[in-house]
């Protein structure tokens, strides 16, 4: 099993958790057509999602866990940023 994360890992996180942030009120990603996801290391922890529009970045999304960085797979995500 390879450390990278699959691209199924990031559609699996864009329905899992991203769908459920945006039935949060005040929680809305302009459109985008670039989606582009980074790791801590070698774990499954999502650090940061990057939307883009073409090449412009038009959202980030920053996860923090209970411990940060997070050094197992599965920590305890604890706030979601957007910027």
């Amino acid at each position: 099993m390879s450390d990278v994360p699959s691209s199924l890992d990031t559609a699996k996180f864009r329905h899992l958790v991203l769908d459920q942030l945006a039935n949060l009120q005040g929680f809305q990603v302009p459109e985008y057509d670039d989606l582009v996801v980074t790791y801590y290391g070698a774990t499954n922890n999502i650090a940061t999602v990057v939307y883009k529009k073409s090449t412009a970045v038009v959202a980030t999304l920053t996860l923090l866990y209970s411990v940060q960085p997070p050094t197992f797979d599965n920590a305890n995500l604890v706030r979601v940023t957007i910027s």
